[in-house]
């Protein structure tokens, strides 16, 4: 495995940064690899550890490249509105990746877009918006897998959207059900009934516009298990906290796994 760091920074100076994980290429010929996008979750306040480097490593496994995308939090550098800097930031992970494929051996027609929570409303942004940035095929997402995200803000979070620099007035413009059109990628999406934070509706209501659109999608909602899963096992656990291990909810990684094999044969 390689590891490597990358600096960013939006056309408003607000920066981000993105750790890559290449697989080693051990084939005489080799094929360029696939590669997973990974935008952790926190809130906005914070990017997730947990929803980071184990997600990477379990994709790596699965015969991904990974990138872990730290964008712009209102605990880091953020004043202000700065959602369409985190959004600019995705597009430019999708350059670099773009600039860097043949050195990387990545495969640019199959790049994954992952979000977690409030990064899955960053992802599922980026998978109706793509074509804003380049028209190129190469930069929409080959899907996008959303674990339980938030998709809207007045599907009960968050409680007040000042944190993130914006009005009430203004939670429309940022409502991804609302932003779904026939451009948006291929969604493998997933949730629990009983979560606590991010209340189911707001992957229910999202699937519900993709049907309306005509976008491929699958989705999983498990009844039991609290916000902020991850992998659901001991990989991304909290420290000697077992309600972060459900084997029934750790299914959907394999799941997940089996869709983007089938998105990729298409």
């Amino acid at each position: 495995m390689q590891l490597l760091h990358y600096d960013l920074t939006s056309t408003n100076q607000r920066h981000a940064s993105v750790d890559v994980y290449l697989r080693e290429i051990v084939q005489e010929n080799p094929q360029p690899l696939p590669i997973v996008v990974i935008c952790p979750g926190g809130g906005y306040r914070f990017v997730s550890n947990r929803e980071s480097e184990p997600l990477a490593l379990a994709f790596m496994n699965q015969g991904y490249h990974a990138l872990v995308l730290n964008y712009t939090t209102r605990d880091t550098f953020a004043k202000g509105a700065f959602l369409e800097d985190c959004l600019e930031q995705v597009a430019l992970t999708f350059e670099l990746i773009h600039q860097k494929a043949k050195k990387w051996q990545a495969n640019v027609d199959e790049i994954f877009l992952l979000g977690c929570s409030a990064g899955g409303h960053l992802a599922a942004s980026y998978s109706s918006q793509w074509h804003q940035f380049h028209q190129e095929a190469s930069y929409q997402p080959k899907g996008t897998i959303l674990c339980y995200p938030v998709t809207s803000f007045d599907l009960g979070w968050p409680k007040t959207v000042d944190h993130l620099g914006i009005t009430k007035e203004d939670c429309l413009r940022y409502d991804t059900i609302a932003q779904i059109n026939p451009k948006t990628a291929p969604t493998y999406i997933w949730h629990t009934f009983a979560d606590g934070s991010v209340p189911v509706v707001n992957s229910l209501k999202y699937c519900e516009a993709l049907y309306q659109q005509h976008i491929p999608f699958e989705a999983h909602i498990f009844e039991n298990g609290k916000h902020g899963l991850a992998l659901a096992n001991e990989s991304s656990a909290k420290s000697f906290d077992t309600e972060y291990l459900l084997p029934e909810v750790a299914q959907w990684f394999e799941e997940c796994s089996a869709w983007m094999k089938r998105q990729r044969q298409k």
